[in-house]
């Protein structure tokens, strides 16, 4: 009766391990080729796909005087200036003379 156990306890480690395997070679498989079936660079198309529009937002020219915000608001689809008081315009450029915030006059 113990060579029973002993082979039920075999079986039992052969069916765990062969489940590991098979449960880690589908997460491998999936991790690597995507749900699309293809590897891109890599890399996660997310996390790609945001440094981009971070890229994007961060070589945007405000004059000096704004920024451009990812989560600002888009103007077809790319970020556009926030300018500070006083100045307005799409780049920031144009200053505005009755600004109650100008210090000079």
């Amino acid at each position: 009766m113990s060579e029973t156990k002993k082979d039920t306890s075999i079986k039992f480690v052969q069916c765990v391990a062969s489940c590991s395997i098979a449960l880690n070679l589908f997460l491998a498989l999936n991790l690597y080729l995507g749900s699309s079936g293809k590897v891109i660079n890599n890399q996660l198309s997310w996390s790609r796909l945001a440094a981009e529009e971070a890229e994007l937002a961060a070589s945007m020219d405000c004059s000096g005087h704004g920024r451009a915000y990812l989560d600002g608001f888009p103007i077809d689809g790319k970020p556009v200036c926030e300018c500070n008081l006083c100045y307005g315009g799409p780049d920031c450029s144009e200053f505005s003379p009755d600004c109650p915030a100008n210090a000079s006059g």
